[in-house]
């Protein structure tokens, strides 16, 4: 159990929850098992919410509002000004965001995964971060439709299996985490960077 030191117990839950999905998946996992490592008794879990899949939608929620948090901080930004600084985003803002969210990322992942899922939250993800752009700059379908695939294929999908794998893959290769981040941020510049920079 090691939720003792958060005192606000709807946190502890949640952020309990967030271990034993990441660690036996949504389905795989129990209310019981949530409980014990948010050293909380089942009946406080139940209080706060009505059901493991409540708290899933709120983990997921919360997860989606620092996201949105996170792209209205380049509200203002011109898309050359975002291309130039894109490493520097990619390598600070955003790799620091997707790593303090590793295991909701593993999460989201995984339920995004299931082939009775129509709507992933992961597609939600990548329609709030071009939203703007298609108001700011009238696309055309076709326009809108190549962008949400260059972000969804080129930035979501590499940088999440990123951030779920690094670390084994670390421990598999014996790779160090600061030579592997560099690695993946050269590819990943050379892929959706160069995208970006084609399209500016």
């Amino acid at each position: 159990m090691i939720r003792k030191n958060i005192p606000d117990a709807k946190n502890r839950i949640l952020q309990a929850a967030i271990q034993v999905f990441a660690e036996k998946s949504f389905e795989g996992s129990r209310v019981d098992e949530i409980a014990q490592e948010a050293n909380v008794p089942k009946s406080v879990i139940y209080y706060h919410f009505k059901s493991k899949d409540e708290i899933l939608e709120v983990l997921i929620q919360n997860f989606l509002q620092g996201y949105l948090n996170l792209l209205a901080m380049d509200e203002t930004d011109t898309h050359q000004k975002r291309v130039e600084q894109l490493t520097e985003r990619f390598e600070t803002r955003y790799s620091k965001f997707e790593e303090n969210n590793a295991d909701i990322i593993r999460i989201i992942m995984i339920e995004s995964l299931k082939k009775s899922n129509e709507k992933p939250v992961i597609f939600k993800m990548v329609e709030a971060m071009i939203e703007k752009e298609i108001a700011l700059h009238h696309w055309s379908n076709d326009e809108k439709h190549e962008r949400l695939v260059a972000e969804f294929f080129t930035r979501f999908i590499p940088t999440y299996a990123y951030t779920c794998f690094r670390e084994s893959w670390m421990k598999y290769f014996d790779i160090e985490k600061e030579g592997l981040d560099k690695l993946f941020a050269k590819i990943f510049m050379a892929t959706h960077g160069a995208y970006h920079k084609y399209h500016e």
